[in-house]
This record gives C-alpha cells, structure tokens and sequence, in this order.
C-alpha cells in the first residue's frame, strides 16, 4: 500500500501539474485567439484602406491623363500661335475675297438712308414744311426778305460796274 500511496501522490501531483499546464495553454489560446481576432479586424480595415486608396489613385491617374492631354494640347496652339506670330500671313486673292472670315469683328454693313430734314426759309421752321409749300410765302402780299427793293442810297454804274457813279456819269469809254 505505501507503493500505491506513493504512486497515488506521484499521479495526482502530475495530474495536477497538467492541469496547471493545460490552464497556461488554454489561457494561451484564448490570449493568441484575440490577437488573431484583431488582427483579422485590423487586416479588413487596412483592406477597406487599400481598396479606397486604389480607387482615389485610379481617379488621380486619370485626372493626370487629362491634364496631360491638355498640356499636349496647349502647347501645340501655343506652337501655332508663335508661328502665326513670327510669319507674316501670305496674302493672295482668295485671302482677300476671305477677309471677313478673318476677322472676329462682325460685318460693316451699309448705313441706312437717312431723309433730309424738311425746312422753310421764310418762317425758320424745320420739319413742318419746306419753303415750296410755305403757306406764308403763297400769300398775295408774299414774304420781303432784307432791306427795301428799289434804289439804294448809293449810286452805281452799270458800264463799269462799280459804286460811286452812275453810267451817265460814268467816264470810262470802253464799251463790253
């Protein structure tokens, strides 16, 4: 019985070492079992990262592509513009009959007729009638203009034509 006794105390101290064992495992596989766990989160957030910041790429690459085409683009009109520039335009007959095409500003056109306005000499009015229809001009006694008609005060020679003298008076032989 002392050599049961004693194997009793043997197996039942190594059982109790095992389960002290098997304790520090299972508490060991539950530790390493959250890290996985988190690990596992933090693998498909940075997944969910990868995949936004592919797409945010993706986008930028193509937003490059354009803008290069557009720098493409630019230069080649800058080119044209500087030769356009540097060499004068070669005029020829069809560039001429063209001309309009040429420029941005829009077509002259021809001024419209504008009527003359309608005036009376004798009563000094626009746009009521003219001297020809003048209803003050048609009358019996008709319109005098300046001065009194007849003689003046100043005597005038009508053979040499010249103030001063009559053509009785008139000393000048010369007939015309």
């Amino acid at each position: 019985m002392c050599f049961q006794n004693a194997e009793f105390e043997d197996l039942s101290a190594e059982v109790s070492n095992l389960r002290e064992i098997s304790e520090t495992a299972f508490s060991e596989l539950k530790k390493n079992e959250l890290q996985f766990t988190t690990s596992v989160k933090k693998l498909k957030t940075t997944e969910f990262q990868l995949d936004e910041a592919l797409s945010k790429m993706k986008d930028l690459q193509t937003k490059i592509n354009d803008l290069e085409e557009e720098v493409v683009r630019e230069r080649s009109r800058a080119l044209e513009l500087e030769q356009r520039i540097n060499s004068p335009p070669v005029m020829s007959f069809e560039n001429i009959d063209n001309l309009s095409n040429i420029s941005s500003s829009p077509p002259i056109s021809a001024p419209s007729y504008i009527p003359n306005r309608v005036f009376c000499d004798n009563c000094d009015v626009f746009d009521e009638h003219d001297t020809e229809s003048c209803p003050v001009g048609s009358s019996p006694g008709g319109i005098r203009h300046g001065g009194h008609r007849g003689l003046s005060g100043r005597p005038y020679c009508s053979v040499c034509e010249m103030f001063g003298h009559t053509a009785a008076e008139c000393e000048d032989d010369m007939t015309f």
